[in-house]
């Protein structure tokens, strides 16, 4: 763990819970980013977010100071999504939640539309888990050690999984190319 982390771990859990505010700076942007790939719903992952930073600070006491914080503040925010699905969307199956949209508040910004539109688009044939692995690893620059703590499973297993499923999008991204020149 990071040293700076881990004092400021300690502080908090020495009653100066002031200081929970610089593990939120640090945070913030990665954890809400996190929610809305599951979400897709800007209000919704703003509200999981506050949630999952509340149950971090209330229970930052019994939070093991020599473990890493990243992988143990995401799992808070896994489990507010499988929460939220449980209880707002019981017709949906919580590993599917990929799909779920509510276009009216989206995106508001066509660019960024554009954008997730490709990336939805190249990891839809994913399983969650794969996609929780690859967002973890490209867009949260998370080692595999803290998505290994996150997710559950061995640091190896998610190193194997992160790799087929970069091979099977390049495949298919090769696959495509290739079609596109048999057409020309």
């Amino acid at each position: 763990m990071d040293e700076h982390e881990k004092n400021i771990i300690l502080d908090c859990q020495s009653g100066n819970v002031e200081r929970f505010s610089e593990l939120y700076n640090l945070y913030i942007r990665k954890i809400y980013k996190f929610i809305y790939y599951k979400t897709l719903h800007k209000q919704t992952a703003e509200d999981l977010t506050s949630e999952v930073f509340f149950k971090a600070l209330k229970n930052i006491y019994k939070f093991n100071a020599e473990h890493r914080f990243s992988p143990w503040i995401y799992k808070i925010a896994q489990n507010a999504v499988i929460d939220y699905f449980r209880t707002y969307k019981k017709t949906e199956n919580i590993e599917d939640v990929w799909e779920l949209r509510d276009d009216a508040d989206f995106v508001e910004k066509i660019d960024e539309k554009m954008v997730f539109e490709k990336v939805k688009k190249c990891l839809a044939g994913f399983s969650s888990i794969e996609r929780d692995i690859i967002i973890m690893r490209l867009w949260q620059d998370m080692s595999y050690d803290e998505i290994s703590e996150a997710t559950g499973k061995n640091t190896g297993n998610c190193k194997v999984i992160f790799s087929r499923s970069i091979s099977k999008l390049r495949s298919e991204v090769l696959l495509a190319a290739l079609m596109l020149l048999a057409i020309n």
